[in-house]
C-alpha cells in the first residue's frame, strides 16, 4: 500500500467545477444539477466509506481504501470551499490497520487542523484510532487510540465533532463492560435475543482538549450493536451524542444525551421518536446529528416503516436536547431507504441518504427549514448519483454544500464527491 499511496502523486490532484450558477435559495433539485461529480480513489483499490467535514473555506473528504487484506484511510483537503482539492495523502501511520464497514466509515472534523478517526484491528483488538493534521502540514501525525489501551471486548462505530474551541469529540461503541467468556455462555436466552448477539456494548464519549488533556465518559450501557453513533457541538458549548438505545420491551428507538460542560458529564438520555420498532438483531443503520448557529438541534435516523423496509425521518429540538418535535418523513419510498447524514447551513438543513431503486441502491439528497412551523417545508428530493450509490455524506462550507458517496461500477468502488453551490 506504500507504493500505491505514492503513485497518486500530483495526479490526483483534483477539482470540483466551481460554477452551478447562483442558484441562492433554490431546491436541493436545482442545486443538484450542473458538472459530473468529482471521482477519487486510490488506483488498484476498493475505495468506500466516504466523510465530510468543512469550516470556513475549508473543506476535507476522508474515506477507506482496501487491496487484499489491508485497509488505509486517504484524506484530501480543498482550501477554496470544495471547488479544488490537494493530493490526498494517508491518515493512519501504520500501514494495513483499519476496519471499516458501511456503518464504520473514517469521520473527520475541521477545527483549524483536520482530524480524522477510524476503526482499527492493531494486535486483533478492535479499537479507537485518531491522527491530526494542523493546517499547512504535509501528512497527518503519529496516530493514537481514544480510549485507554489494552481494554477487553469490541469497540467501533466511532462519530465525531470538533467545537469552536478547538475541542474534538469522539463517541463510540465500546464492549469492555461486557461479560468474561464463562459468564457470557451463561447469559440468559433473552439477553443475547435483545442484542441480537451474545455480546453486550456501552455508549461511550471522549472530549480530547487542545492542550493534550482528555475526558471520557459512559453515557449510557447495553445499547443497540452495530448501529453508528453520532456527536455534535453547540456554539454554547454543549456537545449531543446520539444512538439507538434498547427500551423495555425491546424496541430499538434513537436517544440523546447532552452535555452543558463540554462533554466532561452527561444529562439522562432522551426519547427521539417512539417508532416501535421491536428487532431481534441489529439494524445496522444509525443517527445523525447537527447543530445550526442559532442552537437548535437538528436529526435523522431510519427506522422501519413497513414490511419492506426503513424510512428516513427528520426532528429537531429547540430547547438543547430535553424535547424533540414529532417526526417528520424525508425519503418517500415504500420502505427501501436507509443510512442518512445531515448537516446544517444558515436556514436549510440538507438531509442525504440511499435507497432501494431498481434493484440497486442510489443517494438523494433533500433541503428542510431549520426553523418556523412544524412539520417543515421541504424541498423535493434530488437524485445524486446516477450509477449505484450508498452511504452518502454532506457537510456545509461558507459557500456550498458538498455530499459525497460511494459509488460502484464494472472496475470496482469510488468515492464521488459533488459541490452544489448556494
Amino acid at each position: 500500500m506504500r507504493r500505491r499511496a505514492a503513485a497518486i502523486g500530483a495526479g490526483a490532484l483534483v477539482a470540483i467545477a466551481g460554477a452551478l450558477g447562483s442558484a441562492r435559495g433554490a431546491g436541493p433539485s436545482a442545486l443538484a444539477s450542473g458538472a459530473e461529480p468529482l471521482r477519487l480513489g486510490v488506483p488498484g483499490a476498493a475505495n468506500s466509506g466516504v466523510s465530510l467535514a468543512a469550516l470556513g473555506s475549508s473543506v476535507v473528504v476522508t474515506w477507506a481504501a482496501r487491496a487484499g487484506s489491508a485497509t488505509d484511510v486517504y484524506a484530501a483537503w480543498s482550501r477554496d470551499g470544495g471547488a479544488s482539492f490537494e493530493t490526498p495523502v494517508r491518515v493512519n501511520d501504520a500501514p494495513g490497520d483499519a476496519r471499516v464497514s458501511g456503518e464504520q466509515a473514517p469521520r473527520v472534523a475541521l477545527a483549524g487542523s483536520v482530524r480524522v478517526v477510524w476503526e482499527s484491528s492493531q494486535g486483533g483488538n478492535a479499537v479507537v484510532r485518531t491522527a491530526t493534521r494542523p493546517s499547512g502540514a504535509a501528512a497527518f501525525g503519529a496516530s493514537a487510540s481514544v480510549h485507554p489501551e489494552g481494554l477487553t471486548g469490541a469497540r467501533g462505530w466511532a462519530s465525531l465533532a470538533a467545537d469552536e474551541n478547538g475541542a474534538a469529540h469522539v463517541a463510540w461503541l465500546d464492549g469492555r463492560g461486557d461479560a468474561p467468556a464463562g459468564e457470557a455462555a451463561a447469559a440468559s436466552a433473552q439477553g443475547a435475543r435483545r442484542m441480537g448477539h451474545g455480546g453486550r456494548q456501552d455508549l461511550f464519549q471522549a472530549s480530547l482538549w487542545p492542550d493534550g488533556t482528555r475526558s471520557e465518559t459512559r453515557i449510557a450501557t447495553d445499547v443497540c450493536f452495530c448501529c453508528k453513533t453520532a456527536v455534535a457541538a453547540g456554539p454554547d458549548g454543549s456537545v449531543y451524542v446520539a444512538w439507538r438505545h434498547i427500551y423495555k420491551p425491546n424496541l430499538r428507538d434513537i436517544a440523546v444525551a447532552r452535555s452543558s460542560d463540554g462533554g466532561r458529564t452527561f444529562a439522562a438520555p432522551v426519547r427521539v421518536s417512539e417508532d416501535g420498532w421491536a428487532i431481534d438483531a441489529c439494524p445496522d443503520d444509525g443517527p445523525s446529528l447537527a447543530v445550526d448557529a442559532k442552537g437548535v438541534l437538528h436529526v435523522a435516523w431510519p427506522t422501519r416503516v413497513s414490511e419492506a423496509g426503513k424510512g428516513v425521518f427528520y426532528s429537531r429540538s429547540t430547547d438543547g436536547g430535553r424535547s424533540f418535535a414529532p417526526r417528520a418523513r424525508v425519503d418517500e419510498t415504500q420502505g427501501g431507504a436507509g443510512h442518512p447524514q445531515l448537516a446544517a447551513a444558515g436556514e436549510r438543513v440538507f438531509v442525504v441518504w440511499d435507497e432501494a431503486t431498481g434493484g440497486a441502491r442510489r443517494a438523494l439528497l433533500r433541503s428542510v427549514e431549520a426553523s418556523g412551523a412544524w412539520p417543515p417545508r421541504m424541498d423535493a428530493a434530488a437524485a445524486l448519483s446516477t450509477g449505484p450509490a450508498s452511504y452518502p455524506a454532506v457537510a456545509a462550507s461558507a459557500a456550498a454544500t458538498l455530499a459525497a458517496w460511494t459509488e460502484t461500477d464494472p472496475a470496482g468502488s469510488f468515492v464521488r464527491v459533488k459541490r452544489l453551490e448556494r
